[in-house]
This record gives C-alpha cells, structure tokens and sequence, in this order.
C-alpha cells in the first residue's frame, strides 16, 4: 500500500469515530486543514532555517581561513628585510659581490702567473745553473798514477729571440688577466642588475596585492552591512568574500616572491643592505664597442695563445749550454799535476719531435680562442639585438598600457556606483575591479620593466656601472 493510500485510509477512519483533529476543529466552528498539504504550499521555515544554519557555517569555515591567512601573512616567509642605503651605489655594491663571488679566487690565480712569467723573461738564464764534478783515475787499471780533476757551472742560455717571446707572453699573460678581471666585473653586474631590478618588481607586486585586499575587504563588509540590512542576499556575502581571501592569498604569493628575491641578493652579495632603485641613463652605443669586456677577454684570449705558439717556436725543449770550468791532472808516470780552464758550448741542432709537437698544441690552442671569439661576437650580438628589441616593445606597450588602465579604473568607479544603486550584479563589478587591477598592474610592471630593459641594454653592450 502506498503512502498516500494509507493516509487517506487512516483519514477515513478516523471520520468513522468522530473524525480526524482538523476535521473536529471545523465541526466547532474552526478553519479546516487538510491533513496532507501540496509540497509547494508546506511552511517554508525548516528550509530557511537550514539555509541559516548553512550561512552560519560557511562564514564559520571563511573567517577562520582569513585568520589563518593572516597568520601566514604575519608568520610565513620571515625574513630579514634588506635595508635601503642611500650612499651605497651599484658600482659599490658589485665590488661586494666580486668579492663574494666564486670565480674571484681565479683572478688571483691568473695574476700570479703572469708575474711568474714575467720575472721568467726578466732572468738573466731559462734555466737554473748546474755543477758538476767529475774525477778519472787508472789506480785500479793499469795503474801508472793517472789522475785527473775537473769541475765546472753548466749556464743554460736563451735561445735566439727566446727571451724577447717569453717577456712577449708574459705581457700577453698579464693582458689577459686585465681582461678576465674586467669580464668577471662584468658578468657580476649583469646578475646584480637582474637581481635589483627582480627585487622591485616583487615589491611593486606586494603593494599592489596589498592595496588589492584592502579593496577587497572594504568590499567584504559593504556587502556584509548591505546583507544585514536586507538589501542583498546572502550568495552576495559569499561572493565578496571569497574574492577577499583570493586578495589575500595573492598577498601572501607576492610576498614569498619578495622573499626570494632578497634571499638571492643577499646571498649573491653577502650583505643586508641594498642600494636604492635608480634607473640607468641608456647608453648611446648601437653596436658593440670594441672594449666591450667579454669581447676584451676573448681578444686577450687570441693575443696570449699567439704569444704562445711564438714562445714554442722561439724556445726549444733542449736549450744550449755553456760549461765553465777547472781541471787538474796528472798524466800517467809522471809527478807534477797540470792546470788548467776549460770551455765547452753545447748547441742541440737537427729535427726534434717533440718541439713539432708543442707548435702544433699551441697551433690548436690558437684555432680554439679565435673560434671562441668569433662565437662570442655572435653570442653577444643577438644579446645586444634582443635587449635593444624588448626595450623598443615595452616603449610602444606603455602608452597602451596606461590608456587601458584609466578606461579600467574609470569603468570600475562606474560599477561601483551601479552596485550601490542595485543596478550591477556583485558578480559583475568583481570581474571590473579584476579587469582594473590587472590594468594598473600591468602599467607599473611596464614602468618598472622600462627602467630594467634599459640596465639590460647598458649590460649588452658593456657597460660596467
């Protein structure tokens, strides 16, 4: 039997002894109602109070995630924050990190080789002097009182034009140790401009995600004062808050982007302080200077493997020798000793294989550098190319960009307005406000990135701070 049945069933009965309780309260003159009532004509409040009770619960779960967010805001990524100091510059600033910088143990390293080689060429022999001693006697021969002493100082000599190719490599040596001392100043700045220039962008961000979830949460409790009042309904609360802790956990991103940013300049430079952001003046340069440093360093590179390859051809591996000495000796059967001094040269002549074999390493080693500047040329070129590029785009988006945003913002106060006047679903004025924010974002980052592209020229081609 189906529900409906039964109550119908039991309606009955119960009018068979007196009727049912709606029906006695007509006979005493009371309103009738039926005992079962249409789903569409049921009391309401049940519903409603659930609806409350659901309301009650969302907000609960909202509010303790805006908490929560704020203690992420005030707790996660501690740091430090770096300190501006107005009398450090950039110049000194990248003395600071050369000096943290792994590579700058190197630089030492190739100095001190290149003083090696020059007080090389300032020697008066390529090599040390020797002594020898040498004794001939015929006591255990024939034994007719041979005897003979002799001594001597082996001088080694420079060979022709010898000493002129090692002093010519050690200028070469001390040249390209000028250089890499230039190119490594270099390379730090074009990291240290990147990482100033990332620091303010993150900063640019966390203000505006902060001026973002204030917006947000004005918004937040209008709608909350509005809902209390009766004029908006409860999915508007809601909406408007949902959009304030999305404001907020774009604030806490933002600020863990900042976090890193400083994290890496302090690491990079080893110190707590940072210069203040000033923009560059654009180098007038067009094409790669000449003393542009890695180009510098590449040249200096050719100059010291030419030097080379002339040191191997100039210098032989056996070098000639010049032997001085004493000699006193007594000949066989007789009694009185002879004295004398004594001169031998030693001049090495014919094909030598492994003098062949040191041209052709340094022949090699020549080929290398010249390739590695010619691939140099083409790297730094396309560098120079893309920076001057970029710089040229963000120039054409600026205007854009700023007209975009005050269409943006004007378009927003407009919304506001027709939400206060119930014109404009909520809905519809956050999309505006999105649409504004990300307009006035995109104008300061381009603003910012201008000055940035303008280090990143002034790095392409060369300049140093």
């Amino acid at each position: 039997m189906s529900i409906g049945a039964l109550s119908v069933s039991k309606h009955r009965d119960s009018a068979r002894t007196g009727g049912c309780s709606p029906c006695r309260a007509s006979a005493a003159g009371g309103i009738a109602v039926p005992a079962q009532l249409p789903f569409s004509q049921r009391p309401r409040r049940p519903v409603k109070a659930a609806l409350r009770s659901l309301a009650t619960i969302v907000l609960l779960a909202l509010g303790a995630n805006s908490a929560l967010a704020g203690e992420m805001d005030a707790t996660s990524h501690s740091h430090a924050t770096l300190s501006v100091d107005e009398t450090l510059t950039l110049a000194g600033t990248v003395e600071q990190a050369l000096a943290n910088y792994p590579d700058f143990v190197e630089l030492e390293a190739r100095s001190t080789e290149a003083r090696a080689w020059e007080e090389r060429g300032r020697d008066w022999f390529p090599e040390r002097p020797s002594l020898s001693l040498r004794y001939q006697t015929d006591r255990w021969g024939d034994n007719d009182r041979l005897d003979e002493y002799e001594a001597g100082v082996s001088l080694p000599l420079w060979s022709w034009n010898g000493r002129r190719a090692t002093q010519s490599f050690a200028q070469a040596m001390q040249l390209e140790s000028d250089a890499a001392s230039q190119r490594l100043r270099w390379e730090v700045a074009g990291l240290l401009r990147n990482m100033l220039w990332n620091i303010a962008l993150a900063e640019h961000d966390v203000e505006q995600a902060q001026t973002e979830r204030e917006m947000a949460q004005k918004l937040a409790a209008s709608v909350e004062r509005r809902h209390e009042l009766g004029d908006v309904a409860l999915g508007d609360v809601l909406l408007a808050q949902s959009a304030a802790l999305e404001a907020q956990t774009s604030l806490v991103d933002a600020q863990a982007r900042l976090v890193d940013a400083e994290r890496d300049y302090s690491i990079f430079t080893g110190l707590d302080r940072r210069p203040p952001h000033r923009s560059e003046t654009l180098s007038p340069h067009d094409r790669l200077p000449d003393d542009h440093p890695a180009l510098a360093f590449a040249a200096a590179e050719i100059r010291r493997a030419e030097s080379a390859h002339e040191l191997a051809a100039k210098v032989s591996t056996t070098a000639p020798s010049l032997l001085i000495g004493p000699r006193r000796e007594r000949a066989a059967n007789a009694e009185q000793y002879d004295d004398s001094i004594g001169m031998t040269l030693t001049i090495p002549f014919g094909h030598s294989s492994q003098k062949q074999i040191d041209m052709a390493t340094a022949r090699r080693a020549l080929a290398a550098a010249r390739a590695a500047h010619n691939r140099e040329i083409r790297v730094q070129t396309l560098r120079r190319h893309e920076a001057q590029h970029t710089l040229d785009t963000v120039h054409h988006n600026i205007d854009a960009a700023a007209a975009r945003a005050e269409l943006a913002t004007r378009h927003r106060k407009m919304g506001v307005l027709a939400y206060q006047k119930g014109e404009l679903e909520l809905i519809d004025l956050l999309r505006l406000q999105r649409n504004a924010n990300a307009a006035e974002r995109q104008l300061a980052r381009l603003q910012i990135e201008q000055n940035r592209q303008i280090a990143f020229y002034n790095q392409a081609v060369g300049v140093l701070p």
